[in-house]
């Protein structure tokens, strides 16, 4: 890694939000509560926020002005902050009610043959074919709308977009990953890329964009890591709900979680070829025990920020390194 952070008095920090539905989301903010009222250390001012899929809630939260320990207090119905609680007030949807369960029938339904664009872009990289990303262009459309959950947010930001914010989706014709805020990306209301970010292949209902079709971005990746790779970030910080910590995982979901951990393994290598230090934030024993197997359990929201909270806390107690990130650069290098 760089040393004396090119003589800057702080490293400059990505924050990547990984994909996990509700019960990631919690996740997230049990890790991120921790981080700021243990280390000290604000997760809204990382230089640059990546998320995806439920990431991109939590980042575009962040990124407009929400702390994260309202993040973690409105799922206990707990005080917030004057500025956060204003902000959620207005962003979060009332009376939205449960998500509808994700139905097997659904999938059922005819599937599409492959299209035009995804047969032009296996024959310009086919080594760069996945047979899963393909499966989803080809998937039935998903028949939930997801579009009043975000009126309150497009209210708040219109067309105005972070400084700072990558939100990670699918485009559905080809499989091909589209970063929104990115330079030289395709623009989107903040809104409709969280949206797009979220729209889970089959189930939700897809997003339309200027005319083509988008589907949750951890289809492409979970994390989607590798997105900070030419940035030259000084530090990393992945927050992973859909691994597992050191890959170790067991139970029905441990192959799920093992290839995920190995997908960000690739990444993190990527990240560190280009000069960066990685910081892994994954699930331990206890708060995938509180996650369950169900993505959008909205009933386990607070146990899993309380496992999640002290998971990092005792990381944090343990990781000199972590543990610096709220503070000035002392010394001339970073280990």
């Amino acid at each position: 890694m760089r040393g004396a952070f090119g003589g800057r008095q702080r490293p400059t920090i990505g924050l990547v939000l990984g994909a996990g539905g509700v019960v990631g989301q919690a996740y997230q903010a049990g890790v991120l509560a921790a981080l700021e009222r243990e280390v000290g250390w604000d997760p809204r001012n990382a230089d640059i926020i990546v998320g995806t899929s439920a990431g991109s809630v939590t980042g575009a939260a962040l990124r407009i002005g929400v702390p994260a320990t309202d993040l973690a207090a409105t799922t206990y119905g707990a005080p917030l902050s004057r500025r956060g609680g204003a902000l959620l007030e207005r962003i979060l949807p009332p009376d939205a009610g449960p998500l509808p369960s994700p139905s097997v029938k659904a999938l059922l339904r005819p599937w599409s043959l492959p299209s035009p664009a995804l047969i032009t872009r296996v024959a310009r990289r086919p080594l760069a074919f996945r047979p899963e990303v393909a499966a989803v262009t080809m998937l039935p459309r998903g028949q939930v709308d997801i579009t009043e959950r975000a009126r309150g947010l497009d209210d708040v930001m219109g067309d105005r977009w972070p400084d700072g914010l990558r939100i990670c989706a699918v485009r559905r014709s080809d499989g091909a990953r589209v970063v929104f805020g990115r330079e030289g990306s395709p623009s989107a209301r903040l809104a409709s890329a969280v949206l797009a970010s979220c729209a889970i292949p089959g189930y939700f209902r897809p997003i339309n964009i200027d005319g083509h079709e988008y589907v949750d971005g951890g289809i492409h990746s979970v994390t989607n890591a590798d997105v900070l790779k030419s940035e030259g970030l000084d530090i990393v910080i992945i927050v992973s709900s859909m691994s597992a910590a050191h890959g170790n995982a067991r139970g029905a979901d441990a192959m799920l979680r093992r290839s995920v951990h190995r997908r960000m393994e690739r990444e993190v290598t990527r990240l560190e070829a280009g000069g960066s230090a990685v910081i892994r934030l994954e699930p331990g024993g206890e708060s995938r025990r509180m996650m369950g197997l169900r993505a959008m359990a909205e009933d386990r929201g607070p146990r899993v920020i309380e496992a999640a909270y002290e998971e990092t806390r005792k990381r944090v107690l343990s990781t000199p390194f972590l543990a610096c990130l709220g503070r000035p650069a002392r010394t001339s290098a970073v280990g």
